[in-house]
């Protein structure tokens, strides 16, 4: 692995199942958004601020989001809700839901992002031959991103200046197949050009810069202003689902599987990994966010009895989400930080 000097962050002496307020800095609110899974296999919401469990608004059947956003004293969350078996995008407005979904077909949230008064939800919706479309809504007007025939997915948004970033993958033009792409405002950038086996998971823009992470082929990589840079080389088996940059450092959150199978919750940083998960557990890292340097993880972690629970990291410090009743496993999939 290229920059494989692995900073073994495993914290041996204080995994065990630190409380809540260990690892909680002063002048900083916690929100976190995941599921947990019931011993009948629903899916039910779960916000967690500053480890307060809270279980959000739904109808029938399972829920789970993948997208949080702050926005003053309101709470967005973006995701995804079956009803009568039918797949449904949604978001949350401070634990009350409403469906995005304006027909039969099956929609999903995978991102939301709040500018002023108004709310940007991407996702995907797919049609009746069985193919996916990029969509935007705004304020719960849906606008898909590209009217070409092949499927294209939504995966992140960022907004920046008034400018609006989305990260997603478009099998429609050169070469053939899925390749990572964003779309700036509307207009479609395209990242990969070697191969058709390629999709962008997140975005962020810092001054004049565009981070995208992602895969290529095989390889687990991050675009800045296009130029692809590799995380992993072939003999690797990593995925990446978040980034966040911070005085020039970039961080990217996502997981990495060993020789033997096992799956270990990760973060690169400037393209250095760090290995969150103890070696007798397995985890996965979903999101991060820094705030003054200080590294946010959201992900989840296994135990070697296969007890899986959401969970966060501070400065790869790992704290333990409380759960309810009734609950067989759970995992944390979005987080934000926000300064009181």
């Amino acid at each position: 692995m290229k920059n494989r000097s692995k900073m073994m962050v495993y914290c041996a002496a204080v995994i065990s199942m630190l409380i809540i307020t260990a690892c909680s800095r002063p002048g900083v609110d916690i929100y976190i958004a995941g599921f947990e899974e019931l011993s009948t296999g629903s899916r039910i919401p779960v916000l967690w601020v500053n480890g307060e469990r809270t279980v959000l608004a739904g109808n029938t059947g399972s829920a789970w989001p993948f997208s949080i956003a702050v926005s003053g004293s309101d709470v967005h969350i973006a995701g995804v809700e079956i009803e009568y078996g039918l797949s449904q995008a949604v978001y949350w407005i401070n634990g009350e839901s409403t469906f995005l979904s304006d027909n039969e077909n099956p929609t999903w949230a995978s991102s939301i992002a709040v500018s002023g008064s108004d709310i940007y939800v991407a996702g995907r919706e797919m049609d009746e031959q069985g193919r996916f479309r990029a969509v935007l809504w705004k304020n719960g007007v849906k606008t898909f991103l590209t009217d070409e025939p092949l499927s294209s997915i939504a995966s992140n948004i960022f907004i920046y200046n008034n400018d609006m970033y989305i990260a997603g993958s478009d099998s429609n033009g050169e070469p053939q197949g899925p390749k990572a792409v964003y779309w700036k405002n509307g207009e479609r950038v395209l990242l990969s050009g070697i191969t058709g086996d390629a999709r962008s998971n997140a975005i962020a823009v810092s001054g004049d810069d565009v981070y995208v992470a992602g895969h290529e082929d095989f390889l687990a990589v991050y675009w800045v202003n296009g130029r692809m840079i590799t995380l992993t080389d072939e003999m690797d088996i990593a995925n990446v689902s978040s980034i966040a940059v911070y005085d020039d450092d970039v961080y990217i959150a996502g997981n990495e599987v060993d020789h033997l199978g096992k799956t270990a919750a990760v973060y690169w940083r400037n393209g250095v990994i760090i290995i969150l998960t103890d070696d007798a557990h397995t985890g996965a890292a979903h999101a991060v966010a820094i705030d003054d340097s200080t590294v946010y993880i959201a992900g989840r972690d296994s135990t070697p009895d296969n007890v899986r629970s959401a969970v966060y990291w501070v400065n790869g410090k790992m704290v333990v989400l409380p759960r309810g009743d009734d609950v067989v496993s759970s995992e944390a999939h979005a987080i934000a930080i926000v300064r009181r």
